[in-house]
Formats: structure tokens, sequence, C-alpha cells
């Protein structure tokens, strides 16, 4: 997993099989973020100046939980909000995403990380978890113990990167 070198580095040392698994999670993760909930009547002069962003929260649970709600007693402040900053919010976890999947499908048994790869590998691992845990429905009454479902496993795995690159930071 993720350990601290003597000479401060964040090296990440993964089987190919973990490897495989994790670049076929960024996939559908990047294609899950792709497409976005853009507005088809928007306005031209929004559009022009790039901030034609939604206005509404996404359909789907999962999406949802990477983009909540800023302002849950005002929903003009709330759609402001999201069409405001959605945009680049969802362009980053994409940057995100697709550095650590590149960074997956290197050649080299151990990598040693940067600090900014250290940092897209912490949240892209926070926004696969929030999206598997919505959809397998972890929530506040989760208990590890009673649950046999391979999403549980996995989402108790990444869990477990997650911790041992905080524990390397």
């Amino acid at each position: 997993m993720f350990k601290r070198t003597l000479r401060g580095k964040v090296i990440l040392n993964l089987t190919q099989d973990e490897r495989n698994l994790l670049v076929d999670l960024y996939r559908q993760m990047q294609d899950l973020l792709e497409s976005p909930q853009v507005p088809e009547n928007s306005d031209p002069l929004a559009r022009l100046v790039g901030l034609e962003g939604p206005t509404e929260s996404p359909s789907d649970p999962a999406v949802a939980r990477l983009f909540p709600v800023a302002y849950l007693d005002d929903e003009i402040a709330a759609a402001d909000f999201r069409r405001y900053t959605e945009p680049d919010l969802r362009s980053e976890k994409l940057s995100n995403l697709g550095l650590v999947a590149q960074l997956l499908q290197s050649d080299t048994e151990k990598l040693e990380l940067s600090e900014q790869q250290s940092n897209a590998w912490l949240r892209s691992l926070n926004d696969l978890r929030l999206v598997l845990g919505t959809r397998i429905g972890v929530g506040e009454d989760y208990r590890e113990e009673e649950n046999d479902d391979p999403g549980f496993h996995l989402y108790d795995y990444l869990t477990y990167l997650q911790g041992s690159l905080i524990d390397a930071l």
C-alpha cells in the first residue's frame, strides 16, 4: 500500500490485480462524471463566459453525493452556487481521476508519488468511496460484520487504501 520513505517520499506498492481493479473503478468513475447535466436552453451569455453549469442536483444519488446542495433553505442560492461551482469541481475530480489512472498504468512496480499525485490519490479515493458507499447503502448504521456483499468488501478495501495514504502523509 502507501508508505513514507526515510526521505519523506510517498511510495505506493500494489499487485497487478489491485492495479487492474483500481483502473477499472477509475474508468467507471470517469464515465459517471463525464456526462454532466447542462440546461438545454441555457443563457448564451452564460455559455460564452463559461457559467452554464447545472442548477439542479444530479438525479443519480451517487453523483449527487459528490455535489451536495450548498443551501438547503434557499433554492435560488443553491441553484446559483451549483451553476457557478459544479463545472470546475467536476473538472477537478476528472483531472484527479485521470492522473491516478495514468499512474496505475505505469510499468513501475513501486510508484514514488509527488505531493500533487498524493493529493490526487487522496481526493479520488474519497470520491470513489462516496460513490460506492451511496450505491451499496453505507450509512450511519453500517456495520462491517453484518455485510457479506462484495460491494462492502470493496468499500472496506478502498477505506484501507485511503487510511494507509493518510498514515503515510
